[in-house]
């Protein structure tokens, strides 16, 4: 199973909470990103740009096994097609879905997200990004799961639940 979705949805929580219910493997894009590379991911993006970030990231994708697993997937990482295909193959694709208001209250003080850098409020800038993604989101997607307003562990629940259907 995938998760997908905007930074702050909440995919790598979710991830890591539901597989360990399951019993089942996690896996983090950004997470073996920056395995892969052995530096955080500012420093992938600034030493490497997106571009580089970006292989790094299909890599990881394709690391991933087709079942028996829970993973989250960087929020872009879904606007390669190679990532695209893999994931199906990983289906359920769950995309975690979220107001980019409450987005940007969740990365607050988050200085490890590239994307966000410059002078454009954290919100507004999610927006853009999330107009930019959501068709993309919406179509890879077998299951959609709202986050806003509700308790992390009623999102795992709703994980699980897809997982078993």
């Amino acid at each position: 199973m995938w998760l997908i979705g905007m930074m702050g949805s909440g995919k790598t929580t979710v991830a890591r909470r539901a597989a360990s219910r399951l019993g089942v493997p996690y896996f983090d894009t950004d997470e073996m990103v920056v395995e892969m590379a052995n530096m955080s991911v500012v420093a992938v993006w600034s030493d490497l740009g997106e571009e580089g970030f970006r292989e790094l990231e299909r890599r990881a994708v394709a690391a991933v096994p087709n079942s028996g697993f829970v993973a989250a997937a960087g929020g872009g990482a879904v606007l390669d097609d190679a990532n695209r295909r893999h994931m199906t193959l990983g289906r359920p694709v769950v995309w975690l879905r979220a107001h980019p208001d409450l987005l940007a209250s969740r990365l607050e003080g988050d200085g490890t997200r590239p994307l966000l850098e410059g002078d454009t409020p954290a919100g507004a800038r999610l927006g853009e990004i999330l107009e930019r993604r959501k068709q993309v989101y919406a179509s890879l997607a077998t299951d959609i799961v709202d986050t806003d307003g509700r308790a992390i562990e009623r999102v795992v629940d709703d994980v699980i639940g897809i997982w078993g259907t």
